[in-house]
């Protein structure tokens, strides 16, 4: 991805020539030639780096570049004058510049300094992402893209309303357990208990007593009392992984747990009550399941409060790299290697790459890595085969003219096809504009009333 700069100053032959020097280097450029605009494009645009104009004719750098830190402190500021003088950079610098540059300059001298910046930047990011890991109890959910931004959102949302049933939905590999943990750990409820239930892997005839405990005698081979998860998870959450595997006897029970807060361990006849936050999660199609008895309606809709759609990780391109690099650095200091990166090629075909195994195929991939070779930097021979073949045009997206070639399974859903087209564009756009909702509506030919509906339905 590049790198955006902006430029901001009065005089329009320094811009052009500005600008075009830093795309020849390869950076994203816009310019603005009064504060006004400047302020504008520093929100809509979100550059990395700003090279600002001590004087923009009446303005006055300093009060600008105050106004442009209120908008993002994370961008690097750098002021251009050629009045400099040491009482101006000292100011400059107190008020959050970056650096301090004097008229005239050459493109070398930009160039260092940009980079300079941008190293300061990167690591801004990562003591940020530390911080958030930290927060989250150890366990970081790294994302920049626009559907993980919203899925922030929602985890500070829901930390704040502790009582509000959740229901996580997305793809193997995705991260649901650890938006899960991330909610339990920003709560009130987060020095109670976070009891983790994988409901594929307990045997179909043990669900109830695994969940709500049993009686002594309550059945062969019951010689004592046993509490069950729910009653240990007392006044913390419950988080009931692979939900579409629950039994439909089970799930009666569950339902009523959910409009009681209560239950009766097997074989009792009291009734127990728990404080408990239920968050579930399930990579099954549940609307799917419902059509099929497989699974109860009334059900979904009692665990269904806030949901949550964790995007897959193809759908997520502006985060792909960033979770790479975060996984090196964690798999670097595990198995003390000194790792530097990828070089462009691997990003090519990172970004490339469909993951279906989604971020936890990312994190085997460079674990993997680390563990097999002592390099400076991760070229393609090290990549896993599946990696390194991978074709986009063919498995990416299929040709129109191939289309005849579509298997039609018992299965295939027209409308499900359209709905993941959909959606990917719209993440797209999203991206594309920043989160800027009238931006993405233009670049998707719709209005923003329709974008902000679609959105609502597929990401809400």
């Amino acid at each position: 991805m590049k790198k955006r700069i902006l430029i901001i100053d009065d005089e329009k032959t320094i811009c052009l020539s500005l600008m075009e020097g830093l795309k020849d280097l390869g950076y994203e450029v816009d310019c603005a030639l009064d504060a006004g605009s400047g302020i504008k494009k520093a929100f809509s645009f979100k550059p990395h780096v700003i090279f600002l104009d001590m004087r923009l004719g009446n303005e006055n750098g300093l009060d600008l570049l105050k106004k442009i830190k209120n908008i993002d402190n994370d961008t690097e500021v750098v002021i251009m004058t050629a009045y400099g003088n040491i009482e101006t950079a000292v100011a400059a610098i107190k008020y959050g510049a970056f650096d301090y540059i004097k008229k005239p300059f050459d493109f070398e001298e930009i160039d260092i300094i940009i980079s300079k910046a941008l190293d300061n930047f990167n690591m801004k990011k990562k003591i940020y992402l530390l911080e958030k890991e930290k927060g989250y109890g150890g366990n970081a959910i790294i994302g920049n893209s626009f559907a993980m931004k919203e899925i922030h959102q929602k985890i500070d949302i829901l930390s704040k309303n502790d009582n509000v049933t959740v229901l996580i939905r997305g793809e193997t590999g995705t991260g649901k357990e650890l938006v899960a943990e991330a909610i339990h750990n920003k709560s009130v409820r987060r020095d109670g208990a976070m009891v983790k239930i994988n409901c594929g892997a307990i045997p179909k005839d043990l669900v109830e007593s695994e969940l709500f405990g049993y009686e002594k005698n309550a059945f062969t081979g019951a010689a004592s009392r046993k509490k069950g998860l729910f009653e240990i998870a007392d006044g913390g959450t419950v988080f009931l992984d692979e939900l579409g595997e629950i039994p439909l006897r089970m799930q009666t029970k569950l339902l009523r747990f959910l409009e009681e807060r209560r239950f009766k361990r097997v074989g009792g006849l009291q009734d127990i009550d728990v404080d408990i936050r239920i968050i579930a999660a399930t990579n099954k199609n549940l609307e799917d399941a419902i059509k099929e008895k497989k699974f109860r309606e009334d059900l979904y809709y009692r665990l269904n409060v806030i949901p949550i759609n964790l995007p897959p990780l193809r759908d997520r391109m502006e985060d792909i790299i960033l979770l790479g690099e975060y996984f090196l650095d964690i798999y670097n200091k595990k198995f003390n290697k000194s790792i530097k990166g990828f070089n462009n090629k691997v990003k090519d075909k990172f970004l490339a790459y469909n993951w279906p195994g989604n971020v936890r195929e990312l994190n085997n991939v460079i674990e993997r890595i680390v563990i097999l070779y002592n390099i400076d930097f991760i070229d393609i021979c090290h990549l896993p085969s599946e990696i390194q073949n991978y074709n986009e045009d063919i498995n990416r997206s299929l040709p129109i003219k191939d289309l005849d070639k579509e298997i039609f399974d018992e299965e295939f859903c027209l409308e499900d096809k359209i709905q993941k087209i959909e959606k990917r564009y719209i993440t797209i756009a999203l991206d594309k504009a920043h989160g800027n909702y009238s931006r993405a509506a233009r670049l998707l030919g719709i209005s923003r009333f329709a974008l902000k509906r679609r959105v609502k339905k597929y990401f809400e």
